[in-house]
């Protein structure tokens, strides 16, 4: 078991040099990728499940399931919390680095 969990270490260290390698000069792509995947994150997907989650509380209330209506409440929640999520990390530096 330990061999085995040595050898599979050594593997992804081997592995991570090339990986490594190959990211050389490109961390400018890197960062333009993760900042644009951020913001589509923020204003595409937070705000389609916020939809997603009004509609599955709307049908639920039709319905009457009190279960649904609180999965669609989770829903909303999370799509909320994906929507605020750069506002919070903002917010969590700057209490963070003491105003």
């Amino acid at each position: 078991m330990r061999k085995t969990a040595m050898l599979t270490a050594m593997g992804l260290l081997a592995g991570s040099g090339s990986a490594w390698a190959q990211y050389g000069g490109s961390e400018g792509q890197v960062t333009s990728f993760l900042a644009q995947s951020a913001n589509w994150l923020v204003a595409v997907l937070g705000p389609g499940v916020i939809v997603i989650g009004v509609i599955m509380v709307g049908l639920s209330l039709a319905i009457g399931n009190v279960d649904a209506m609180r999965r669609g409440g989770y829903v909303i929640g999370g799509g909320a919390l994906i929507f605020l999520s750069q506002s919070l990390v903002r917010l969590l530096q700057r209490l963070a680095s003491g105003f």
